[in-house]
């Protein structure tokens, strides 16, 4: 009774959300009609003047520098991914972080209304630690949720006390399955699809270890304390105890369709170079059994693009509330002279984003390059292409990102032994005992993964970069450069290396792999 209940009142809510959508679909249309008024206000706003500088660092939201030091309304600091460098650390009053939320439910209810999901519940992969993210942020609860909220949104229930203790006894992949086959979700959402493809992959490969909560819940439910069985009566859908009893049956992995029947959409960011974890992701949710839903683009910084969902299918447009957009043409210097509107940008050209906002951003180059792909309401298609700047060169080699994309894209088709690995990507490395500097071909591997045995790996690509890069061929050739080497860890540990502090098993929510990372890899932190 108390499933059907509980799904009775989750239709009711999916009914309002609708409703909602169709008002926030409204205000999505005005805004894009008032797009050339607002953005002239908010170039007032921000005083942004054709001689105004563009910078590479975000300052304090205004009037709260001073509060950064002492008094109860201290912005909190996010951290970025490290990416490309060091994580900066990103001011975030409470205003803003609810301003980003917002951005978030307005996507979110808008895709409701547009895409006529079935069933609008919503499981959401986050960080289940209190560290320094942006998601982490967001994913923040100041009280307890309340029982609707934990029906729309099952994944709220993650960080009750008696959660994390089954967490910190059985895994954070087994806590998800178990809530998953409970509440039985119509929608995942994952900012990195890396995350998802982590959480099936550890399903498949460790189905034993990740079935052991569901195991355990069915076969000694009396060892469970009382706030588990509580939350269980909140999240339970009709057929959950059945789906439980099924996975704890199995010995093997279960499709996804047999412990989440309802699931049919999953959302997350395809831009840049998430190919890999896309593919892998589909093998577990394959279309058209399964709609993938692109997120709009976003960094820490500062919100990007918004999603627009049009009857020519979905669009990402500058509509982000309160910033101030310009452009550089990809191939441009970095001047304010080279600024452009836009209202000027053309079909098919690359373009680097420079944004404003009330945040502390002031012409601040955000480093990401976009594609125009058309244009919808008066606004330009906004594609995530890849970070400017994703190159290095010891001696004028100029290795860039896009030519290691391609070289590890022939390295997966001649290694078959690679269908397990996470991600590829590449260090520029000088230690102090070798005279001659190379660059690291680096296998990361997800947690609890055994090694992969790829004989000529570093070979083969040496040799794909001196095809892709004549350059890089003569200072091999000459000397300069010496021959790729090649290395494997493994998530967590990569993780820490990279300086994005303590990570749970796997891949985080909120970290980014690239091809190349130009950093020296003697920079890095050390075990």
């Amino acid at each position: 009774m108390r499933a059907w209940i509980n799904d009775a009142l989750r239709a009711a809510i999916g009914i309002w959300l609708r409703i909602a959508g169709a008002l926030f679909e409204l205000r999505h249309r005005w805004r894009i009609r008032c797009f050339g008024w607002s953005q002239a206000r908010l170039r007032r706003r921000y005083r942004i003047g054709l001689d105004t500088p563009i910078s590479d660092n975000i300052g304090f939201p205004a009037g709260e520098r001073a509060n950064a030091r002492h008094g109860p309304r201290s912005p909190r600091m996010a951290k970025t991914s490290g990416s490309t460098g060091r994580p900066k650390a990103v001011p975030y009053t409470n205003a803003r972080i609810r301003a980003v939320r917002f951005t978030f439910i307005d996507v979110f209810l808008r895709c409701f209304w547009n895409l006529d999901i079935a069933r609008t519940s919503l499981y959401v992969f986050g960080s289940l630690d209190n560290d320094e993210t942006l998601t982490a942020l967001l994913l923040e609860e100041r009280r307890n949720p309340s029982r609707l909220a934990v029906l729309q949104a099952p994944y709220r229930v993650e960080r009750h006390p008696a959660l994390q203790d089954l967490r910190d006894r059985y895994g954070t992949g087994a806590l998800r399955l178990w809530i998953v086959s409970l509440s039985n979700p119509g929608v995942l959402y994952s900012t990195n699809p890396s995350t998802l493809s982590t959480f099936f992959d550890e399903l498949s490969h460790n189905w034993h270890e990740s079935s052991a909560l569901v195991r355990d819940y069915v076969q000694k439910p009396e060892t469970f304390r009382a706030p588990v069985h509580r939350i269980v009566r909140r999240l339970v859908s009709r057929g959950g105890r059945e789906r439980l009893e099924r996975v704890a049956a199995s010995p093997t992995f279960m499709p996804i369709q047999e412990w989440a029947p309802g699931l049919d959409t999953y959302v997350c960011w395809m831009g840049g170079y998430v190919a890999p974890f896309l593919e892998r992701v589909r093998t577990y949710l394959p279309a058209p059994r399964y709609r993938l839903v692109p997120m709009y683009s976003m960094s820490t910084e500062t919100v990007e693009t918004i999603t627009h969902l049009g009857r020519d299918g979905i669009a990402f447009l500058p509509l982000a509330p309160g910033v101030f957009y310009e452009f550089l043409q990809d191939d441009a210097s970095q001047k304010p002279e080279n600024l452009q509107p836009s209202s000027r940008l053309r079909t098919g050209k690359a373009y680097r984003m420079v944004v404003s906002h009330p945040y502390g951003a002031r012409r601040y180059g955000t480093g990401d390059v976009f594609l125009v792909k058309e244009w919808v309401g008066g606004l330009p298609d906004l594609r995530f292409l890849r970070r400017s700047g994703l190159g290095y060169s010891f001696t004028g080699e100029k290795l860039t990102g896009e030519q290691l994309s391609e070289a590890f894209g022939k390295i997966r088709g001649d290694y078959p032994a690679m269908e397990d690995a996470d991600f590829l990507t590449c260090f520029p490395s000088q230690p102090d005992t070798d005279p001659i500097p190379h660059y690291k071909l680096t296998l990361i591997r997800g947690d609890g993964l055994p090694e992969c045995v790829l004989p000529g790996i570093a070979e083969g690509c040496d040799r794909l970069l001196s095809e892709l890069n004549p350059e890089y061929r003569n200072k091999r050739e000459s000397r300069r450069l010496g021959p790729v080497r090649f290395q494997q860890m493994n998530a967590s540990e990569f993780r820490r290396r990279m300086g994005a502090g303590p990570a749970p098993p796997g891949l985080g929510a909120q970290f980014k792999f690239l091809p190349l990372y130009p950093r020296l890899w003697e920079s890095l932190d050390r075990p």
